[in-house]
């Protein structure tokens, strides 16, 4: 078969199968408060919600009974492996998997955010619109070096609020 044959039919099987992903991953309403797949009851545990007030669930595994500080200070410690150390912002590579981790920290907020300590509260908002921003793909590059400098001040501020370096 010709290479351009072969190739043809990748792209359309790989597309296919990311329609068909998404679509399943999607809700009727497609919004953030979307009601969650709830797990499935066991005799020694009942499925738990969300603790998010509108019931999504944001985070993989997330237990209403959570630690907010250890969930929030993974989703940090979770995004800062894929990013270079501090002073190196302008060599940062903004990848989907960088992106990404952003956008899976702001779940975390959403979920467990407002159980944070009360010192955290403008931290959070402060890296809850940074990681917004920064998620998202049309953000210029040349604004992208000073937004992870204003989060790295703010996620550390959470951090101090947990309790945690």
């Amino acid at each position: 078969m010709p290479r351009s044959f072969l190739r043809a039919a990748l792209v359309v099987t790989t597309v296919t199968a990311l329609v068909a992903n998404l679509s399943a991953c999607r809700s009727p309403d497609h919004g953030p408060s979307a009601a969650p797949a709830s797990r499935p009851a066991t005799a020694s545990r009942p499925a738990t919600a969300s603790p998010d007030a509108a019931g999504a669930v944001y985070v993989t595994g997330a237990e209403s009974g959570d630690d907010p500080c250890a969930r929030v200070v993974s989703a940090v410690g979770y995004l800062g492996l894929s990013l270079l150390p501090p002073g190196q912002e302008e060599a940062q590579h903004w990848d989907g998997d960088v992106r990404g981790r952003f956008g899976y920290l702001r779940g975390t907020l959403a979920m467990y955010g407002p159980r944070l300590p009360a010192p955290a509260a403008p931290a959070v908002r402060a890296v809850d619109r940074l990681a917004r921003t920064l998620s998202l793909a049309r953000t210029e590059d040349s604004r992208r070096p000073r937004l992870l400098r204003e989060y790295r001040t703010a996620s550390a501020a959470v951090l101090a609020a947990c309790d945690r370096p």
